[in-house]
């Protein structure tokens, strides 16, 4: 059982399912649980699977100078927004996961340095990005192929998805990491790159203290993330298989009733 004498020192949190609420929203009960966070000395992470450009607003809200991995970890920036590390996947990657995903009828969507590219549009991919403003352009499949990615996901319902990783595991021959980070979206990121890898990359560049450390989130690309710290929280609101994988993890109530906030709250601060 988790004692607040055993205070961790670095928290890391997980957004969407996590932190947002239902309208993809910080709450201002969670915001003002993260600096007081803050105030009492502890350092904060944030580790998502969004693009940077697409945090920058939940950022400035949190009141900046928090450090973040973002794409799942193929991008790392410090709290001030300089860039740490940045891994892409290869061309050849491309090649092979976009046509599998156009053959299995799941939308394809890819994160550049600075944008995200689609080729079709999907209206109801954009509600999440209201708060930021980050939408997607659309281009064409031949020119996505040429076009060098920090991370390709794949949406769609969970039977195309699971076929389509399927079809890639079996077609692909360089290695790259794959996983799930709800049950409709299925992302690729370059090799041994996960929210858990670009943890490690970070505490060490920033001399941050990952023992007794604490990581929130509900997703399947949170799982490295909970290998790599000492306390994995794991929200209510998460799969039932993602709670089997970690059955002495602690819990929070779900992100649409505050759950990090009420954890910290009740545990921490």
């Amino acid at each position: 059982m988790f004692e607040k004498s055993l205070i961790p020192s670095t928290f890391v949190f997980d957004m969407d399912g996590t932190l947002l609420n239902e309208h993809h929203e910080l709450s201002p009960l969670t915001i003002r649980a993260l600096n007081e966070l803050r105030e009492s000395g502890h350092h904060v992470v944030i580790a998502t699977g969004r693009h940077f450009m697409d945090i920058r607003a939940y950022l400035k809200q949190l009141g900046d100078g928090i450090a973040t991995i973002t794409c799942n970890g193929a991008t790392i920036h410090n709290g001030d927004g300089e860039l740490i590390k940045r891994e892409l996947l290869p061309l050849a990657v491309n090649e092979i996961l976009l046509p599998l995903g156009e053959q299995c009828g799941v939308h394809l969507n890819m994160y550049t340095d600075s944008e995200w590219l689609v080729n079709t549009p999907c209206e109801s991919m954009l509600d999440a990005h209201a708060q930021s403003q980050f939408f997607y352009r659309q281009i064409p499949l031949q020119q996505m192929l040429t076009t060098p990615a920090l991370k390709i996901l794949f949406y769609g319902e969970n039977a195309k998805l699971q076929q389509l990783k399927t079809q890639i595991l079996t077609a692909l021959t360089v290695p790259i990491h794959l996983t799930f980070s709800d049950e409709y979206y299925l992302e690729a990121m370059p090799k041994n790159i996960s929210k858990g890898d670009a943890l490690k990359t970070l505490v060490e560049h920033l001399q941050l203290p990952l023992a007794n450390s604490m990581a929130f989130g509900d997703g399947f690309n949170d799982v490295e993330l909970f290998r790599t710290v000492t306390h994995p929280v794991v929200m209510d609101n998460a799969s039932e298989k993602l709670k089997q994988l970690f059955p002495d993890a602690l819990c929070a109530q779900e992100n649409v009733a505050d759950g990090v906030a009420a954890f910290l709250y009740q545990h921490v601060l």
